[in-house]
């Protein structure tokens, strides 16, 4: 629970961030960051909670997008139903991309998700009275209560409150019966399977959880943006994912926030110092020195120095 309060905490002080600047274009990328810390929370569960690779989270990401822009704007439904529709066809398309995992690992298994975040992609591309191909989806609308559109700083607080919604029921199926027996799998799936628990609903519940919050972020920035076009959805973008989850911390449960928010304002910093154009070799060597001295992450450093902070004993649980 102390660790639970740790993660609560740095959330609280993220969302009082519109509390101190009026700067839209800080905000709209505030709001980005937190929406890339949803979708590395969800392969934080994928990966390192319940040990499945996937290289595909794009394909997820647009589908929430596209959906919700479709349901929004083609059909005349309200936002929160737009949103709901993406997060459930990307749950379905998380639960059938979960069926190769029964017989692939490792190696296979990313390239069958790479070859699904291209098929999405491909699709997005052609299926153009859907997702208007490469001219883009444009009129998508923006967030509002009745008549009232809400300014970024209200949004921001959408986005950390359904951040801390994401990262709270992730701490509740860890420490469920249900997570302890994926945290099984992930150490050995064919001794769990001998303990006659099926790793098939495990591995449906991790994609399908994954796929969900993919398309919850996809659906967000999608009214968010207020226009859609394929090049958010490549596979750039699901490396990029990666390294987000990768540099928080695939095992620990602040990893996709840090990560998420860490590396959505990198390019921010680099530009200070005329760096942008560096940003994908910056990414790439940043990835490589956690992987050589912090496997970890960055994330159970940052809960360290709120340890201090907040002066708050470490448990003796071992952390995810």
């Amino acid at each position: 629970m102390k660790k639970l309060i740790l993660v609560v905490g740095a959330i609280l002080l993220i969302i009082l961030f519109p509390l101190f600047t009026n700067n839209m274009y800080q905000l709209y990328l505030m709001n980005r960051a937190l929406i890339h810390a949803i979708l590395a929370t969800g392969l934080v569960f994928l990966t390192g909670f319940a040990g499945q690779i996937s290289l595909g989270q794009a394909g997820f990401y647009a589908i929430g997008a596209y959906a919700s822009a479709y349901f929004t704007v083609k059909l005349g439904l309200p936002i929160p139903i737009g949103v709901i529709a993406g997060v459930v066809l990307s749950v379905v398309a998380g639960f059938l991309l979960s069926i190769p995992s029964f017989k692939l690992k490792a190696f296979f298994l990313s390239l069958v998700t790479i070859a699904f975040g291209q098929i999405v992609w491909m699709l997005v591309i052609n299926l153009t009275p859907i997702t208007g191909g490469p001219s883009g989806f444009f009129g998508i609308p923006f967030y509002s209560v009745g008549n009232n559109m809400l300014s970024f700083g209200q949004v921001f607080w959408l986005f950390g409150g359904l951040l801390f919604l994401s990262v709270f029921i992730m701490y509740r199926i860890k420490h469920s019966h249900f997570g302890r027996a994926m945290l099984a799998m992930n150490d050995d799936d064919v001794a769990t399977e001998t303990c006659g628990i099926s790793t098939k609903r495990l591995k449906m519940a991790a994609f399908g959880f994954s796929a969900g919050l993919a398309g919850l972020a996809g659906a967000l920035y999608a009214h968010l943006a207020g226009f859609l076009s394929p090049e958010p959805f490549t596979f750039f973008e699901s490396s990029n994912f990666v390294a987000m989850a990768v540099v928080g911390g695939l095992r620990h449960m602040s990893g996709g926030v840090v990560g998420g928010i860490g590396l959505t304002l990198l390019p921010e910093f680099l530009r200070f110092g005329g760096w942008e154009n560096y940003y994908l070799m910056v990414t790439s060597l940043i990835v490589i020195v956690i992987i050589i001295f912090v496997p970890m992450g960055l994330g159970p450093i940052l809960e360290t120095l709120l340890r201090k902070v907040f002066r708050i004993k470490r448990s003796n649980t071992k952390t995810l």
